[in-house]
């Protein structure tokens, strides 16, 4: 009986095998250059060791630097021949691999899933608009059905199938989907009911009503990206299946895919919103309406010769700032391209703002005068409140709403306090819309606010109408006089108004500043 010799094969995957065979050559020269190199040292090992015995003879009469040595000590305690070396002199050697690398890595990935993403979304926005007419907003019948295009002519040799984790606001499943090359694959899962997580091979896709139940929750609660996320797998689990992570037992992590879903329903949705503002050709004011408060820029109503002649199309409006809302400097730093909502007021209109008062000072030798109100205003204080914002690069948020409580326009303080040309940009940008409406307006220090604008001259779209006051909760820390002139409640014209608008606005975004 003859004996059968087996061999094994090596450990590894069939790739890793592959490689192996394919470097051995590369490989067993490294290996003897790094066997060369140990032998070479133990030999300078030996040499300095011989050498500092040498230069170290024995004096009978030197004392022992070993105080408590032990007489009977031998000679084995001593057979160690490791050199000591200080490790100071490495902790400053840089790393092999150039941190910049790594950087530059990431930044090429980002600039690549942009570029992805950009290609894809005019034709993932021309769906999804066809498909919101169609499902009434994914909330009929046929929102779950495939809305296949007719103009594929794809073979079954052109189709694919991929497995990809389909997350409803019911279940949660793992499906094989049917891909083919005249459609991208995110606009096949769109077609289905889902928007991708990714926009190359997407692993991830979550439903358009899931999306929507969440951007509900986002407007009118705080929530994050993680909490929403955890909770959301733990109701799902029980009720249909868990997804695993690769090669793991353990659920997968969907933040960063729904962060990812997420950032691309709010961009189709602002699309949607410019096409249909576009399409209709409103104006500003009219995007106002829409957007901020019908009552204040909507149309007049038809009873409005009935008001008296104080209050008649008159727009109420205050003027705070807010510095919870800041950024330190060195936080986390993200690469992602910077889009400014249309709320805030553009780039550098606060800059320009500012070189406008500089122009109309040198123009007119405005003297400098001491203001008591605004000296007493703390948050007006630069010099006082430096170290409120000290480190930090965007120091909060400057802001302008109407006297329901709804937010006009908002502008980004930039390591400073409540500069004039925060206020004074905000109200340039309202008095474009309709510079024949008599406006009111709250603030602070609206006293100091109004002297300064007449003694410099600014604002040309000042009318005799536009009236400050001063807002309730700080009107009456101001003096008597000044009360007498800008005290809301002492004055015709401002009804019930207090100015404080912003301030429960602040209040509501504590939580998430």
């Amino acid at each position: 009986m003859t004996r059968r010799k087996t061999t094994k094969d090596p450990p590894g995957t069939r790739s890793e095998r592959l490689r192996r065979s394919q470097n051995a050559t590369l490989n067993s020269i490294a290996w003897a250059r790094l066997r060369r190199g140990d032998r070479t040292g133990n030999q300078e090992i030996e040499q300095i060791e011989d050498t500092e015995m040498m230069d170290n003879p024995y004096d009978p009469n030197q004392e022992s630097e070993w105080e408590d040595e032990e007489p009977n000590s031998s000679d084995e305690d001593h057979k160690d021949h490791t050199r000591w070396v200080t490790l100071d002199e490495f902790e400053d050697q840089e790393e092999g691999i150039d941190p910049t690398i790594p950087s530059a890595q990431e930044e090429y990935r980002r600039l690549a899933k942009e570029y992805n993403w950009n290609r894809l979304l005019k034709e993932l926005h021309t769906w999804y608009v066809t498909l919101k007419l169609h499902t009434k907003n994914w909330s009929g019948p046929n929102s779950y059905e495939e809305h296949k295009s007719d103009s594929c002519r794809c073979s079954p040799r052109d189709q694919r199938s991929r497995p990809v984790d389909m997350v409803d606001i019911y279940a949660q499943r793992r499906r094989l989907i049917l891909f083919c090359k005249c459609t991208h694959d995110a606009v096949r899962l769109l077609q289905q009911g889902y928007l991708a997580g990714s926009p190359i091979k997407p692993q991830t896709a979550f439903s358009l009503p899931l999306l929507i139940f969440h951007n509900s929750l986002w407007n009118n609660c705080h929530i994050g990206m993680l909490p929403f996320t955890v909770a959301l797998t733990e109701f799902l689990e029980p009720r249909s299946e868990r997804l695993c992570a690769k090669g793991k037992n353990h659920a997968r992590d969907m933040r960063k895919p729904f962060s990812a879903a997420v950032d691309l329903f709010r961009l189709l949705q602002e699309r949607s919103d410019d096409l249909m503002d576009s399409t209709l050709g409103l104006t500003e004011q009219d995007k106002l309406a829409g957007r901020s408060c019908p009552a204040c820029f909507g149309p007049e109503p038809a009873n409005s010769m009935d008001y008296p002649d104080s209050v008649r199309n008159r727009l109420i409006v205050c003027l705070d700032g807010n510095f919870q809302h800041r950024h330190h400097s060195k936080a986390s730093r993200d690469y992602e391209t910077l889009q400014t909502p249309s709320i805030f007021l553009p780039e550098g209109a606060v800059e320009m703002m500012t070189q406008e008062i500089r122009h109309m000072e040198v123009m007119n030798k405005t003297p400098k005068q001491a203001d008591r109100c605004a000296d007493a205003h703390k948050a007006a204080d630069d010099k006082r409140n430096e170290s409120t914002w000290k480190g930090c690069d965007d120091t909060g948020l400057m802001g302008l709403c109407c006297r329901h409580n709804s937010a006009i326009f908002l502008a980004n303080i930039y390591k400073s306090g409540e500069l004039r040309a925060l206020p004074l940009a905000l109200m340039k940008r309202l008095l474009r819309l309709d510079p024949d409406r008599p406006v009111g307006i709250l603030y602070d220090i609206g006293c100091s606010l109004d002297k300064y604008i007449n003694l410099r001259g600014l604002l040309p779209d000042l009318t005799k109408e536009t009236t400050f006051g001063t807002s309730i909760f700080h009107s009456y820390v101001h003096n008597w006089a000044c009360q007498l002139d800008y005290n809301p409640r002492l004055n015709t014209g401002w009804g019930l108004s207090d100015g404080e608008g912003l301030e429960r606005m602040w209040s509501l975004w504590n939580c998430s500043s």
